[in-house]
């Protein structure tokens, strides 16, 4: 999706991004081998604050997904809203979580997601100056200076069934 954003890169035909947020593990244990059976690609925003603790993803199984295929972006430290960050805390939020995800999979990470789905203005250059190509929100505009660190993207609630999912992809984009 990036690289069509950026590039013009063709997508597939009836394309779906499918993102799983926080770092569960059952992310590894449910989510993936159902992604595998089903060879549909996904992305994985784990905190990182969580790894290796109890339920929560492990750094063994961050690069089981990354070995399946799926992709691996940030989703800060510990969950903060961004929008809402004061200057001693983008580092510990957007760069440290980069570079450790980058550890864990010994190559670099470039995506992230906003937690709870929220940004500001404001929050655009400290994304930038972290060094990601792009990040995802769920329900503002994209910004139309920098429309790839502001992708929407939607969080469907458990009630909604194969139809209404459809009938929002199509009002809502």
């Amino acid at each position: 999706l990036v690289d069509h954003l950026q590039f013009g890169t063709a997508l597939p035909q009836r394309p779906v991004l499918l993102t799983f947020d926080d770092g569960s593990a059952t992310h590894h244990s449910v989510a993936l081998p159902v992604l595998t059976d089903l060879s549909f690609p996904a992305t994985f925003f784990p905190m990182t604050v969580v790894l290796n603790k109890p339920d929560w993803l492990s750094d063994d199984q961050l690069r089981d997904l990354d070995r399946a295929g799926m992709t691996i972006g940030a989703h800060t430290w510990d969950h903060q809203r961004t929008d809402r960050l004061i200057d001693d805390q983008w580092v510990t939020q957007l760069d440290q979580p980069k570079a450790q995800l980058a550890e864990v999979l010994g190559h670099p990470v470039d995506l992230m997601a906003y937690p709870f789905g929220v940004w500001s203005p404001e929050v655009l250059s400290h994304v930038a100056a972290a060094g990601y190509r792009a990040a995802f929100q769920l329900s503002d505009p994209p910004d139309t200076a920098q429309p790839l660190l502001t992708i929407r993207r939607i969080m469907p609630p458990p009630t909604w069934d194969a139809p209404t999912l459809l009938g929002h992809l199509d009002s809502d984009f």
